[in-house]
């Protein structure tokens, strides 16, 4: 508004004022139902503008709220399946060192050294002592009937046999006549020596997989990883650690194949096993 304008404004507010008085008016009367109702619409709009302006912001952040947690999702997943592909090609590149190994008499009159097989990243990894006759012949652990009563065993704890990590403590199958690795029966325990050059090529294993649990089968194993000459039924059921990680010692399936009153044991040590992973969620 310009000066003229004012002025005419003015001319116009005196104007009136003295039409007032010619009539007797002393006082200049606003009507207060209007001033509240101008009142009322102008706070009723700057409300209206407030409640937009907040549920438009509201938006803004629950969209971005979700816009994150999508991205993160999605590089949780990523992460996932980068470190996935990370164990697969690690275990790979240490199954090429292990099957070109001379290190020892084992690893030069073997058909095919068994590395292992499973779910780079298991819960539970189970551990042998080493192959026998058909692992020897397919390249595969547990294969033969104790591999089977193992696979139940495995499935009776909730898990499928590709879920876990099966592997052993050497890789190539000890004989007792190592030139006739075609002779049946031919099987033996593999000796402190043998383990202790192969028990690397493990190591490597766990770290990679990194399991909740590990569980050594049968006294070989068992003594190797956690340095004792007890007796397998004095270790059994109770836990010990290895490489920071819980280790449960209990009897290997080809006990439970000559003696089945230790299955109870082995479901009784099985059943600790499960309790503690799903502790560990």
């Amino acid at each position: 508004m310009n000066q003229s304008e004012y002025i005419k404004l003015l001319r116009l507010v005196r104007t009136s004022i003295e039409e007032y008085k010619n009539w007797g008016e002393d006082e200049l009367v606003l009507d207060k139902s209007i001033l509240s109702e101008k009142n009322k619409q102008k706070d009723s709009a700057k409300n209206e503008k407030t409640v937009i302006k907040g549920i438009e912001q509201k938006t803004v952040k629950q969209e971005n709220i979700q816009m994150k947690k999508a991205t993160k999702q999605e590089q949780s997943l990523t992460k996932k399946a980068t470190q996935t592909k990370n164990a697969e090609q690690k275990l790979e590149d240490l199954k090429d060192q292990i099957c070109a190994c001379k290190k020892c008499e084992l690893g030069k009159h073997r058909l095919n050294a068994v590395c292992g097989s499973g779910d780079p990243y298991a819960n539970i990894m189970f551990i042998g002592e080493g192959p026998g006759f058909q692992e020897d012949h397919e390249g595969q652990p547990f294969i033969g009937k104790a591999g089977n009563l193992l696979t139940k065993i495995i499935e009776a704890m909730g898990y499928k046999r590709e879920t876990v990590y099966i592997a052993n403590i050497v890789k190539c199958h000890p004989m007792k006549n190592p030139e006739n690795p075609e002779l049946k029966g031919n099987d033996r325990p593999p000796t402190p020596e043998e383990m202790q050059t192969c028990q690397p090529y493990l190591d490597e294993q766990i770290k990679i997989i990194s399991p909740k649990v590990i569980i050594t089968l049968g006294a070989s194993s068992t003594r190797a990883l956690l340095k004792t000459d007890d007796v397998i039924s004095s270790l059994r059921g109770n836990f010990a650690e290895y490489m920071g990680i819980p280790l449960m010692p209990t009897y290997h399936p080809a006990a439970l194949l000559r003696n089945p009153k230790l299955k109870k044991d082995v479901w009784h040590d099985m059943q600790k096993v499960m309790a503690l992973v799903n502790k560990k969620g």
